[in-house]
């Protein structure tokens, strides 16, 4: 099986005092964008869990830092910009706390279409360079969810890679798994795992190269934790049991950054319950690829894949190549990040109309004043 290169930080940074923490020469480069021009003295720091308020940083020491006022302002206007896992920072000292005084520019960052009736998105996390996406072989698979998981992935700008876990609980299915969850994963590579038996685990964790981040997604249930810690030999990690229902209990409530031992970085964040798909169509578009290429063969550019003349997406239904199931959910998904691209654009529109009526405002209280009345 060929593998795609998860390494996109290839520097090599292993003496520097943060190279354990995936610093490299972007890193750097956003961060001397930021430094020169401060009045205070700022040192780089990467964020380890975020909380209310403030947030968990290596620095390379564990340390806490405060928002400042600039920071927290800007992330109640857009929570999206409000420090989260994996955030590299730029941090200075005040008395005897630290303050964080700018988020540096992010790359590889998992957003989840924002849900409630602001619409802000919601980062889930920062400055990856691969989603390792558990699928657990005893619970479906769930392709639909697979499919959502692998358009949040690939929305992101990381190399989505997917384990099937729990290997040794689906006994004689194990091979109609995995084939099942191969017919939708078009361009990401599968890796089936046991972190009971060992199954699969050391041809995934070579894939674990220093300095590279990655990010652990999955519903709650789908043995991540677990993996994580046969990736790791260690306990890295708390597992939750199993209920009745075979789902697991949410044992991550919160984010957190664990090293493992070989100097990859993995970000965890609590089981997504919903998975919205990001406006953009990106991560759709990839994880469909199939679907793209054949709508491109079709007679007509504009071809809606109806009753048009031509049409190969209907005549790879047709001619069993293509599962009309997928095609529907291919047609649900293309919706709904249209219809979520709309929300982010209203929005925006209603903040950018709130600036100008405030903008009015002042306009007409200086105009006031400078007229004496």
């Amino acid at each position: 099986m060929s593998h795609h290169n998860t390494n996109t930080a290839a520097d090599d940074n292993s003496f520097h005092p943060l190279g354990q923490l995936g610093w490299n020469s972007r890193v750097e480069a956003a961060f001397e964008t930021v430094a020169p021009g401060s009045e205070h003295a700022l040192y780089p720091a990467r964020v380890t869990e975020a909380r209310r308020g403030s947030v968990g940083l290596r620095m390379p020491q564990h340390e806490t830092a405060k928002l400042s006022p600039r920071v927290r302002k800007a992330a109640e206007a857009d929570h999206s910009t409000a420090p989260t896992s994996g955030d590299w920072v730029a941090v200075r000292r005040s008395g005897d706390a630290w303050l964080v005084e700018a988020v540096l520019d992010r790359a590889g960052t998992l957003v989840r279409q924002g849900v409630a009736k602001d619409s802000h998105d919601q980062v889930l996390a920062a400055n990856i360079d691969a989603v390792l996406i558990c699928e657990a072989a005893d619970q479906g698979p769930n392709v639909g969810r697979l499919e959502r998981f692998l358009s949040l992935a690939w929305a992101s700008g990381a190399t989505p890679v997917v384990a099937v876990t729990k290997a040794e609980l689906a006994g004689d299915r194990l091979p109609e798994v995995v084939e099942l969850v191969e017919t939708v994963t078009t361009g990401a590579d599968v890796h089936t795992v046991s972190a009971h038996t060992g199954l699969g685990l050391a041809e995934l964790a070579a894939r674990l190269r220093p300095g590279s981040t990655w990010v652990l997604l999955g519903t709650s249930g789908a043995g991540k934790s677990s993996l994580l810690n046969a990736l790791a030999g260690d306990t890295v990690m708390d597992t939750g049991e199993i209920r009745d229902d075979r789902r697991g209990r949410h044992t991550t409530t919160h984010r957190q950054l664990i090293p493992m031992p070989g100097g990859a970085l993995f970000l965890d964040i609590p089981g997504v319950r919903r998975i919205d798909v990001p406006g953009d169509g990106s991560g759709v578009d990839r994880t469909f690829a199939d679907i793209g290429e054949l709508a491109e063969r079709c007679r007509f550019r504009d071809c809606s894949h109806g009753a048009e003349p031509g049409c190969a997406v209907n005549a790879a239904v047709d001619e069993g190549e293509l599962d009309t199931r997928r095609l529907e959910r291919w047609y649900r998904l293309r919706r709904e990040a249209e219809w979520n691209r709309s929300r982010g654009d209203a929005r925006l529109r209603a903040e950018r109309r709130k600036e100008w009526k405030r903008n009015d405002r002042v306009g007409r209280e200086a105009a006031r004043l400078k007229r004496g009345f």
